[in-house]
């Protein structure tokens, strides 16, 4: 065996080790342009500014997979590790399917026992576990590994023997009971500790359900902070340098701005409402005719990316109509805005944007009429 090389002592420099590869993320889109399913893209975030006066021009990237599966809702999709998961397929696919960003695979993921025929759930990934919640708790762990082949006459021997099953576990508690409606369930965040889920929910049907509450997925049991709300609209996120929350506020006159919050401490019980901070500067404008939505993806660390979408300006004047269904069909193509900024405190500890950059304008055809089949973006 060839012995490992040392440098001399004399020289002040310690034994050669081999580099530790920095892992690479990208920037993936899920679209809503093919006829029969869904179309993944990687997008490369260059350092050029794009001119908002230019006309957006289609993606450049070529795919890297397609989703045979026509989904009723962007929500449906979640990231789990390196796979992006389009969950709530049609009754008709006999699995769930997930593509690895990791290796270039395609996954076919168990059904739940109850074929998800149900509203809007709480879609989340914990701890290497898919959290599902509607009215009650849901998960599904990865799949358990192989057992290991034995030798037989220097031969890796195959046993006819099945793998350990990939299920879902239905968690019947009265802890894991939602004590809310899942589907009025406006914005959720992880805490540093990796393994508490906080939502922020409306009330349905009693006004017990307003509130904020936290789920720990060790003990799978839920928590009432009180009746107060966090501030944010959708997914907000954890970031170090801020030791706050991070995410797109939702109150009127905040629209469009990012806002901070202070990090409610686990285990606490009934709480008010954290201190939290709003960006004086504007990343879209929500009144705009034009605009249909925007999401937040974490970069990592202090940065952020936010795709928003709108109608093509040239598409403006063209009738929009119902179809027969009563769903609500707009123009066909979709322009998507990817900005990438970072966050930080000033020195007067307000909330403050840097290296604000439009990265691209690029536009698409959107092959169905679905009223919630708008991008979606992942940071992988």
């Amino acid at each position: 065996m060839p012995k490992r090389k040392v440098l001399s002592h004399g020289s002040g420099a310690a034994e050669e080790r081999p580099a530790k590869r920095k892992q690479q993320h990208h920037l993936y889109l899920v679209l809503d342009d093919w006829e029969d399913g869904y179309s993944v893209r990687k997008v490369e975030l260059d350092d050029s500014d794009s001119d908002s006066d230019e006309e957006p021009t289609p993606f450049a990237e070529p795919l890297v997979a397609r989703f045979c599966a026509v989904h009723d809702h962007s929500y449906a999709f979640l990231t789990h590790g390196t796979k992006i998961v389009a969950m709530k397929p049609p009754d008709v696919s006999p699995a769930i399917p997930a593509f690895d960003t990791a290796t270039s695979a395609l996954v076919a993921m168990p059904w739940p026992k109850f074929r998800m025929n149900f509203g809007r759930p709480i879609l989340i990934s914990i701890a290497g576990r898919i959290f599902l919640f509607i009215n009650d708790t849901h998960y599904l762990g990865d799949q358990p590994p192989p057992p290991p082949l034995p030798l037989i006459w220097g031969r890796t021997y195959v046993p006819h023997q099945p793998q350990e099953p990939w299920v879902w576990t239905a968690v019947g508690t009265p802890e894991a009971r939602l004590p809310f409606t899942a589907s009025c369930g406006h914005c959720h965040a992880l805490h540093p500790d990796d393994r508490t889920l906080f939502v922020s929910a409306a009330y349905w049907t009693d006004e017990s359900e307003q509130g904020t509450f936290s789920f720990d997925t060790d003990r799978l049991e839920w928590t009432r902070h009180g009746d107060w709300q966090l501030p944010f609209l959708g997914q907000a996120y954890y970031v170090a340098e801020l030791d706050a929350w991070v995410g797109i506020c939702r109150h009127k006159g905040g629209t469009g701005h990012l806002c901070s919050s202070d990090v409610v401490p686990v285990g606490a019980g009934p709480t008010t409402l954290p201190h939290w901070k709003l960006a004086e500067e504007r990343l879209f404008d929500r009144e705009c005719p034009r605009h249909l939505g925007a999401r937040l993806v974490h970069m990592g660390g202090a940065r952020f990316c936010v795709v928003e979408y709108m109608w093509h300006e040239g598409d403006d004047e063209m009738p929009c109509k119902g179809d027969p269904d009563g769903w609500y069909v707009g123009p066909p193509r979709v322009v998507v805005r990817l900005t990438t900024f970072g966050v930080k405190y000033g020195v007067d500890g307000e909330l403050r944007l840097e290296s604000r950059r439009v990265r691209s304008r690029n536009v698409f055809n959107r092959a169905h009429g679905f009223p919630d089949t708008y991008p979606v973006a992942f940071w992988i």
